[in-house]
């Protein structure tokens, strides 16, 4: 714009930079750094060509020299690197470059003389009269490109030649074949697989005549039974000329009680003629025009309308193609004045919906849309009325239509009558039952309450942000949500109208059919375009990725009712071929519209090769009573083909992906066939159209990243609410972990866990025997049992059950070698069930497993997958697809070489001598393959992280605790230890001394049983010493942190909060509360009431170091406040109660929160956010809930929340159990960085080769150090 202004004549560009002053001053301060003073720089150009002065900038910038007029033409290049120019502008100048390399490769010759800029000699002189700004893009005026030395001006560049355009237009020819070529010979392809298919689908449905023509006869020998008759006797035999006289009479009636006798009597006796002998004496036309003649007489119209009112009660069904077509009629009829008219007409509409075939409901629905807009309040509200009774018998073809009726119904919610507002409000929760999705179902009532109160709608969008879903949303779900997130959209409220546009975007992705969202997309598109220019830069983000959801939900688009229009046209013409004119028009295109609506319903939900098998049949039953009732004849023969010819040819108008579900189901013999199934959390699909096809007595195993939904998935399906799940299918879910209150038995635990029918105690007796557990080992506490005998105790529960779907989730986490090889051979043993197995454990899900499913997103990050299924165990799916199981989770043929020598001891470790214990040790530890993948990764760590490959875990400094000044000094020690649990008599530990320091290093190894855990909670407090038998000191200010073998030992009280909230629940009175857990510091309640007998100590108010010993300030009950007495720490250990040393280290534990800063470190969002990033918890998993969260995410939520304390030393029980091998390889470089001390116990051998300097080897209640390397001086 400068540059035209400067090259205009001197009262044009003056009147042109008068009026473009002030667009030009707002680009010299919206935009930052260099393109502000670019801009500001072009309006100081413009300004002094009419003796502006120094401008904005001060003195007159350097102008570049001026182009010679017979120098070569240049053509200014937009800036690539901060491209801004607005859509439409970049398609005009990508047509304008096709245009001219189209030209010169069509016009070689004159390509130099027409090139821009060019003279015909080809030496780039300018042209009279042309101006430098001619060829300039606004990009290359508005945003010039900066080169390493700054000028200023725009940077230029040659044009290309002729022959230069004549060989890119070449390339782009040859490249748009290639592409034409490969999308024509895709296309063939395709063409060539439907040919296939619709030639098999042909002969399944051709082999099921015989089928049909059975049904045609037995539907002909034994007829739907008519309604029941009245009871009332005709005084003449019925005839048609009787009917007439009897509407003759109706005609005449004079008083309510005629006209109700003369409706009788017209039903009764057209019942007993018939329909087709009804509709050949046009009875119906006369009584409609009787009804709506305004100067016949009261009781004569009203009789008209409850003579069609008998008819419907006597004939049923085979009424329905003469008298839904009057439908509109009775609407209409409403609206008089007559009460008796109108009532009349109420009730004749009853009759007729109350009955209605649901295959009827889109034709009858117009009718009742009419009705709701209509202006007499009367009329909305009986046709409320009458969609709340389709709605209890029609259910499943109403919802169909609910794109349609909810806003219909909406309007009448905010109407201002009463009783129109009161009857639209008692109609949603009808309505809303014709979902046939259970996560609306789940939300029945918020959703409710929100349509007709505005007020709750922000409630119930956080509810529809926070929930799962297993089910994609279609158009009758879609008609419930969109309502309210268009409201949110709307508001005023900045909170809202956020949310909304998440939401949308949600909603948007978990559809699967574009036809589905289509209906929404004239209203929400606008306002999700308001929504880009709100002033909140969040809102303007999340209507953004709507927009893009909103786009590619709507891009697979599929007319399904062209298809259903389709078939109906086809099923009318061909039922009026087969019968000529013995079948009424009317007849033939009622029985057209219900058979295409029963075929849409039929394959609309599951593909199988039964389904298509019996279409033919199901159509045959509905069309053969009405056939009968209108007079059809020879039905056995004409019937049957009609039916194959519309069912082949609907077929045939499927999607390839329905036809290929079709054939590729033929002649297997599914326990689950769920189609098209979604998986999504918060904003994440993790599975779209993925289908469950699982083959009876067969065993899969499920593999795939961490985090795509594998163990949400088993808990979908063991819940059963899955759409098109089949609900009598007996499932058992044995999950990767027991989770059972303290003090409960084995006995006790199976007894409640196991089905009514086989809860006795004789039965349970058996089954625990069965698996190992002796009668003595029943009454033992579950939650004293080890890892591998909690698994034996799921197994004995999944017995019982007797499942013929079994789920398991990492059932090899906690189990030794032995234990590993008693669940293989279990499994491999049960006959007849079919498995659904997770494991990182890969040479075990090869030695169980059948088949393999893979969790498939084209290799592409972050998009939703679907299932692959390969007929093979995982080794040979090894072999086949390397690049795949290359890059899964610890993805390597699992050979426990390091443990063969000790399998004998183990086998014994694991005997029924080793049960009280709560800890596990896995059969597999990883071989060389996994090493070699766990150091491959740790070389390379960091530069995968800084480039966002793996996410990140960083510890942070926790310094040196008072006194310690190197990693070599003992800061907690354990000596002559030993421990047995209440009520046993076997010791765990026996006579154990062990010693931490800062640079330990240190990981436990054993069998099951052994001792691990125990000996580790004994180290960091979880568990009390046995009172008299060895101790455990550790230094006043050494910070700890402890992390369980299960994640959600940490979490199962904060699952619906998010990750912030979480850390902030937990931190909130400056100390971590899961510290103040152990049992070393809780006190219980029979120490509480010591605290105020006299004598005894209250409370510990302070702490001093005095020589060598540490002393302690106390509160006794009794004494005054500041009355408070002095004690070293030994003393306090022997002259007073256990409970007093609890005293002491809860003390301590305060002082570390101050020392460590934890007491005053903000819990703010910001600050928890940063802390989650350092362990690679983004944003989106932050603010979405825990129990969204996959185990190896929620691995890394308590992982980085015990480090919020800063701890010194961390003590982890199985930290790899739910880690890939880039998170299992952050970790482990973080631990060999971290600047304190680690104890871990784990079965990863690679995990523990790369971390431990030491190890404690518990074996038979003895703990054996064995020292690798030094700890290593900082």
């Amino acid at each position: 714009l400068a540059k035209i202004c400067t090259g205009a004549p001197p009262f044009t560009g003056f009147v042109a930079l008068f009026v473009l002053l002030p667009s030009w001053a707002r680009c010299s301060i919206c935009c930052g750094g260099n393109q502000q003073r670019n801009n500001t720089m072009n309006i100081d150009k413009a300004l002094s060509m009419f003796g502006g002065g120094n401008g904005l900038l001060g003195p007159e910038p350097e102008m570049p020299a001026k182009v010679d007029p017979e120098a070569k033409k240049e053509k200014v290049l937009s800036n690539k690197e901060k491209e801004a120019i607005r859509k439409k502008e970049l398609e005009e100048k990508k047509k304008k470059k096709a245009a001219a390399a189209l030209f010169a490769a069509q016009n070689p010759s004159k390509s130099a003389e027409k090139a821009p800029g060019k003279s015909k000699a080809g030496k780039g002189k300018k042209k009279e009269g042309e101006t430098e700004a001619e060829g300039v893009t606004a990009a290359a005026l508005i945003e010039p490109k900066v080169d390493a030395e700054p000028t200023v001006g725009p940077v230029v560049a040659a044009a290309p030649s002729a022959s230069e355009l004549a060989a890119a237009a070449a390339a782009k020819a040859e490249a748009a074949a290639r592409a034409e070529a490969a999308a024509k010979a895709e296309a063939e392809a395709e063409e060539a697989e439907r040919i296939l298919n619709k030639q098999h689908l042909a002969r399944l449905v051709s082999a099921s005549r015989a089928v049909t023509v059975d049904v045609v006869q037995s539907t002909q020998a034994n007829p739907p039974q008519p309604p029941p008759k009245s009871g009332f006797e005709l005084p003449e035999d019925p005839t048609p000329q009787l009917l007439e006289r009897y509407i003759s009479e109706g005609a005449d009636a004079q008083f309510a009680g005629e006209s109700s006798a003369a409706a009788l009597h017209v039903g009764v006796c057209a019942a007993a003629i018939g329909p087709a002998a009804l509709h050949a004496s046009h009875a119906l036309p006369r009584l409609i025009s009787q009804a709506q003649k305004a100067d016949a007489g009261s009781f004569a119209r009203e009789c008209a309308i409850l003579c069609i009112e008998e008819m419907s009660l006597h004939l049923g069904h085979a009424f329905e193609p003469l008298a839904v077509p009057l439908l509109s009629k009775f609407v209409d009829l409403l609206t008089e004045k007559d009460k008796k008219i109108a009532d009349a007409a109420a009730r004749a509409m009853r009759a007729l919906l109350g009955g209605l075939d649901p295959l009827c409901v889109g034709l009858v629905l117009p009718a009742l849309y009419e009705g709701m807009v209509a202006a007499s309040w009367r009329s909305k509200e009986l046709c409320l009325q009458s969609l709340g009774l389709l709605a209890g018998h029609a259910t499943l073809t109403l919802g169909a239509f609910m794109p349609i009726a909810v806003p219909k119904v909406i309007e009448c919610i905010n109407d201002s009558n009463a009783k129109v507002h009161t009857a639209a409000a008692h109609v949603i929760p009808s309505i809303i039952s014709c979902v046939n999705n259970p996560e609306i179902q789940t939300l029945k009532k918020m959703l409710t309450k929100a349509l007709r109160d505005p007020a709750t709608t922000l409630d119930t969008i956080d509810e529809l942000l926070s929930q799962t879903f297993v089910n994609a949303m279609d158009s009758a779900s879609l008609a419930f949500v969109m309502p309210l997130v268009l409201r949110g959209l709307r508001s005023e409220t900045y909170e809202l109208v956020k949310k909304a546009a998440t939401c949308a975007g949600n909603m948007c992705a978990l559809v699967v059919n574009g036809s589905d969202l289509a209906p929404f997309m004239p209203q929400l598109k606008p306002e999700l375009e308001k929504a880009l220019e709100h002033s909140s830069p969040v809102v303007r983000e999340e209507a953004h990725k709507a927009i893009e959801k909103l786009l590619d939900g709507v891009g697979e688009l599929i007319d399904h009712d062209a298809r259903s229009r389709e078939i109906a046209k086809l099923m009318t013409s061909s039922l009026s071929t087969a019968f000529g004119k013995t079948l009424p028009a009317e007849v033939s295109s009622f029985m057209g519209t219900i058979g295409a609506t029963l075929l849409e319903q039929l394959f609309s939900g599951y593909l199988t090769t039964k389904l298509v098998e019996e279409a033919p049949k199901h159509i045959a039953s509905k069309w053969v009573p009405l056939a009968m009732a209108f007079g059809g004849k020879e039905l056995q023969t004409k019937l049957p083909a009609v039916c194959e010819a519309v069912v082949t040819r609907f077929l045939h108008l499927l999607p390839l992906r329905a036809q290929r579900m079709l054939c590729g189901s033929d002649g297997k013999d599914y326990i689950v066939d769920v189609q098209n199934c979604i998986l999504a959390f918060p904003g994440r699909v993790l599975l779209k159209k993925a289908d469950i096809r699982f083959e009876r007595a067969h065993r899969y195993g499920l593999i795939g990243q961490n985090g795509v939904g594998k163990t949400t998935l088993l808990n979908r399906l063991s819940k059963k609410d899955i759409t098109g799940f089949p609900q009598h299918l007996n499932v058992h879910y044995i999950r990767h972990e027991v989770v059972c209150e303290d003090g409960v038995d084995v006995l006790t635990f199976s007894a409640d866990k196991a089905p009514k029918h086989r809860s006795d105690l004789p039965t349970i007796c058996d089954v625990l025997g069965r698996v190992g557990f002796s009668e003595s080992q029943q009454s033992t506490h579950v939650n004293n049992l080890s890892g591998g005998w909690k698994m034996k105790l799921s197994v004995a529960i999944s017995m019982l059950w007797e499942p013929q779907l079994l789920l398991l989730d990492e059932p090899t986490n906690h189990l030794d070698r032995a234990s590993r090889e008693w669940l293989k051979q279990h499994l491999l043993a049960l006959e007849g069930v079919t498995m659904a197995l997770v494991s990182h454990d890969y040479a075990f899900v090869d030695e169980v497993c059948t088949d393999t499913v893979h969790y498939d997103n084209g290799g592409q990050a972050g998009y939703p997958c679907h299932f692959v299924y390969y007929p093979m165990g995982f080794s040979a799916f090894q072999e086949l697809k390397p690049e795949i199981a290359a890059g899964l989770p610890t993805a390597s043929k699992v050979v426990d070489n390091a443990l063969a020598a000790d399998s004998a001891k183990r086998a014994d470790a694991d005997s029924a001598d080793s049960m009280s214990e709560t800890d596990g040790d896995k059969s597999s530890v990883a071989g060389e393959s996994d090493e070699v993948v766990v150091a491959s990764r740790l070389s390379k760590v960091e530069d995968m992280i800084a480039s966002g490959e793996i996410l990140p875990i960083r510890f942070p400094d926790p310094g040196k605790p008072e006194g310690i000044r190197t990693y070599r000094k003992p800061v907690m020690l354990m000596k002559d230890m030993s421990f047995a649990y209440p009520n046993t008599d076997r010791c765990i530990i026996k006579s154990a001394s062990v010693t931490v320091t800062l640079g330990s290093r240190v990981v436990l190894l054993g069998a099951n049983g052994a001792g691990k855990t125990t000996l580790l909670k004994l180290l960091i407090g979880d568990l009390e010493p046995t009172e008299g038998v060895g101790e455990v000191w550790k230094h006043h200010n050494l910070r700890v942190s402890y992390i369980a073998q299960h994640s959600m030992h940490h979490l199962e009280d904060y699952l619906n909060l998010t990750p912030i909230s979480y850390i902030q629940e937990r931190f909130r009175q400056g100390q971590d509360t899961e510290v103040a857990k152990l049992k070393t510091l809780q006190l219980t309640d029979i120490e509480k009431k010591s605290l105020t007998e006299i004598g005894q100590v209250s409370e510990v108010i302070g702490r001093q170091q005095r020589g060598k010993q540490m002393w302690y300030e106390v509160v006794k009950p009794g004494r005054k406040k500041n009355d408070t007495q002095w004690y070293p720490l030994d003393e306090l250990k022997s002259q007073y109660a256990p409970y007093v040393m609890k005293l002491v280290y809860n003390y301590d534990e305060k002082l570390k929160a101050l020392e460590s800063g934890l007491a005053i470190r903000p819990i703010t969002s910001t600050e928890i956010l940063d802390h989650l990033t350092d362990f690679g918890v983004t944003s989106e998993l932050a603010h979405g809930k825990i129990k969204q969260l996959s185990g190896g995410q929620r691995q890394r939520l308590v992982i980085c929340a015990a480090f919020w304390s800063k701890p010194h030393l961390i003590a982890l029980d199985e930290p790899t159990n739910y880690l890939d091998n880039d998170t299992l390889a952050a970790l482990t470089q973080a631990l060999k960085t971290f600047k304190g001390a680690v104890v871990t116990v784990s079965h990863n051998e690679a995990f523990v080769r790369e971390i431990s300097n030491e190890k404690w080897i518990v074996e038979d209640g003895t703990v054996a150090v064995m020292q690798l390397r030094d700890a290593k001086a900082r």
